[in-house]
């Protein structure tokens, strides 16, 4: 056996023996990565799915998951929500200035008006970026919901009037303060603008077209619609998430150049929101692109019965290497969580050999 090997880090030098090639490494190192850190986290089920080009190219399943399964993505439905904004202000039916007195305009008439009339102006924009002025909340309000009805039912009308009960924590275009409040809204909105229900809107407009043929609201948590309900197999999410490679057609230019342009979206570390999903821009392939998601819940007097999940989804988009990545992972371990985008990252960036 021929011993050989020394590697000067610092330095960045590597010798390596002439008479071994160096193995070209492919995308199997991510799903490598991926298993690594659901062991080290102690994670009992999860899946993972890597798209590069707009095409899966691998996809893996751990604890008796398929990777063709439909799963939940919680706050990763965000980014759904966004893009089909997005398609209503290409068409014309919504601005990004348009206030909520003109964009809930009916359904304000069944709700009732704010206690806050500052929420009246809040625009389109600034639900987006999570700069609508709402804090966290409404977790009593939800738990009392779901003991006397069922989470299968989006309550749009119910969730806006426990928003609309309280005063607004900050101004509106005050900070970024991220809030389930701002994409419920946008949800609400949509359904005006569009004239349809949120669910089927977004499948027709949005997630068809960009081959996410299986999303739907999860039938258990389809109150959480537009900031947490969406499901579908993690590949076709992963398909979705090329909606963001740039001249993709799913986000038309209007919302695009908004999309890219960090004006008034800047959380820091040279990072913004856009539309459902952290933006950093990168010299080449138009930004690196990503979200975290989570959703833990235990009621015991539910009306749909005891309630007891816990997971985290995660998905991230490099855009120099064209490469969408889609994790799903049972429980959640919150701080264990965002260690994911580092280690998917520079397995990523190893791999030299793609499909």
């Amino acid at each position: 056996m021929i011993r050989c090997g020394l590697a000067i880090l610092a330095a960045g030098l590597f010798l390596t023996c002439p008479s071994e090639a160096p193995r070209a490494q492919g995308v199997e190192e991510i799903e490598q990565a991926w298993r690594g850190w659901m062991e080290k986290t102690r994670r009992t089920r999860g899946g993972l799915a890597v798209v590069h080009a707009g095409q899966p190219v691998r996809e893996a399943g751990a604890g008796g998951l398929s990777p063709v399964t439909a799963v939940p993505y919680a706050s990763l439905s965000k980014a759904i929500t966004g893009v089909c904004v997005a398609t209503l202000i290409e068409s014309g039916k919504l601005a990004f200035e348009t206030p909520v007195s003109q964009s809930l305009a009916r359904t304000l008439s069944r709700t009732g008006r704010p206690v806050d009339p500052r929420v009246l102006q809040v625009t389109v924009s600034e639900l987006l970026v999570h700069r609508g002025g709402f804090g966290p909340g409404g977790g009593s309000d939800m738990a009392r919901w779901l003991r006397g009805h069922s989470g299968g039912n989006t309550a749009f009308d119910e969730q806006l009037r426990w928003l609309f009960a309280r005063p607004l924590p900050y101004a509106p275009g005050e900070r970024f303060e991220y809030s389930n409040a701002n994409y419920l809204m946008l949800g609400a909105i949509i359904e005006e603008a569009a004239g349809q229900p949120y669910e089927r809107y977004c499948r027709e407009a949005v997630l068809t077209p960009v081959g996410a043929r299986d999303a739907t609201l999860d039938p258990q948590w389809r109150i959480l619609s537009s900031y947490g309900g969406w499901r579908m197999p993690l590949a076709q999410y992963g398909r979705f998430y090329q909606a963001f490679a740039p001249g993709n057609r799913a986000i038309g230019p209007r919302s695009r150049a908004w999309m890219m342009s960090p004006e008034g979206k800047q959380v820091g570390g040279g990072a913004y929101y856009g539309l459902g999903t952290f933006v950093r821009p990168t010299p080449r392939g138009g930004g690196n692109f990503w979200h975290a998601g989570a959703w833990s819940y235990d009621l015991a007097n539910a009306h749909d019965g005891p309630i007891h999940t816990s997971y985290a989804t995660f998905a991230v988009r490099l855009g120099a290497l064209d490469v969408n990545m889609v994790s799903f992972a049972e429980p959640r371990r919150e701080h264990e969580d965002g260690e994911l985008d580092g280690i998917l990252g520079a397995a990523a960036r190893r791999v030299k050999r793609w499909p």
